[in-house]
């Protein structure tokens, strides 16, 4: 979902671009510069998916009054080239979609943390979670990993995204109750399933593009 800078206030406004400054300084110092540095390969690899979720947001379906929907594809990004590199991708779609949208670079922030961080960092959590307690193979890495992982995220960046705009008075809790919230668990399934299926496919055809996924823990001998 996509949000306005005239819609929201400026104690909204400060806290994104604060949180993504910050974000930007962690991922740009800890990234892992040397797996990609000399990989062409890796290089084009992400700034191909990078644009394919810049049309992928360009393409959201609008029920009017600002409130839109769109594929995330976080997870997908996340698990393809890490934390780090997932968020700098999507900082790079989202330049895009709002240079050639109306929403206002002042939300650049707030949009940043709602359609990116937050879907990253429960993909990350996720991940974490089943290395350490889920039996490491193929069927736990596309359900839990890709398919839950995005459902889950996609319906947190929503309500998150709603609850934004109730205490903002974009709408009000009564219209977003009747024109928002009822629509968000219907897009947990559609998020999971199509970055479910991209993980699955990658994982047939080019397994070394996910940076998260191992043959050897995932498929040998399983």
């Amino acid at each position: 979902m996509n949000l306005y800078a005239q819609g929201l206030s400026l104690t909204w406004l400060v806290f994104g671009w604060l949180g993504l400054f910050g974000m930007l300084i962690w991922a740009l110092k800890s990234a892992p510069w040397y797996k990609v540095r000399n990989d062409k390969a890796a290089q084009n690899i992400w700034l191909f998916i990078s644009v394919v979720v810049f049309f992928v947001w360009q393409l959201g379906a609008s029920l009017g009054d600002g409130v839109t929907f769109h594929f995330l594809l976080m997870t997908l990004m996340t698990l393809m080239f890490g934390v780090q590199f997932a968020f700098l991708g999507m900082l790079l779609a989202l330049l895009g979609v709002t240079y050639f949208s109306a929403l206002g670079w002042m939300a650049f922030g707030v949009n940043a943390l709602l359609m990116g961080v937050l879907p990253i960092v429960i993909t990350q959590l996720m991940l974490r979670f089943s290395e350490q307690f889920l039996e490491q193979n193929f069927f736990v890495y596309v359900f839990f990993n890709a398919f839950l992982a995005a459902g889950i995220g996609v319906v947190a960046t929503l309500s998150l995204g709603g609850l934004i705009m109730g205490l903002n008075e974009v709408h009000s809790f009564a219209y977003l109750a009747q024109h928002f919230f009822p629509f968000i668990p219907l897009m947990a399934t559609p998020e999971g399933f199509v970055n479910g299926m991209l993980i699955a496919a990658i994982i047939m055809m080019k397994p070394h593009w996910l940076s998260t996924f191992s043959d050897q823990s995932h498929l040998q001998g399983k």
